[in-house]
């Protein structure tokens, strides 16, 4: 388990929640998957091989994190995406929540 900070916006189209991992979490990304938060990539994270994959990947400035997930959406049938703030918003609430975020699957990284 992991703290991460939870940010509740009130938008237009009413509150959204977002997790932040602030403005110096390079290589960090937390994956949504219908709009829960369920993945924690980290690419300095070495023990895992899906991190590793992404890692390589990301290096050979050939993909970003966008069209890695666009590839695993289309070859496994899932809506991940990662997390955008509102254009417009206003700061509901701010907490500390735990949660227990995985790297990605490493099957949904074959053969991408």
């Amino acid at each position: 388990m992991r703290k991460y900070l939870q940010v509740s916006f009130q938008t237009l189209t009413g509150i959204k929640t977002f997790i932040d991992l602030g403005d110096f979490s390079y290589g960090e990304w937390i994956i949504y998957d219908n709009n829960l938060p369920k993945y924690h990539i980290t690419i300095t994270d070495t023990a895992s091989n899906s991190n590793n994959v992404i890692k390589s990947l990301i290096g050979t400035g050939t993909e970003n994190i966008g069209s890695i997930l666009g590839r695993i959406n289309s070859k496994n049938n899932t809506r991940l995406s990662l997390g955008e703030r509102p254009i417009i918003e206003i700061i509901k609430k701010e907490e500390l929540i735990e949660l227990d975020l995985p790297p990605l699957p490493d099957h949904w990284l074959e053969n991408i």
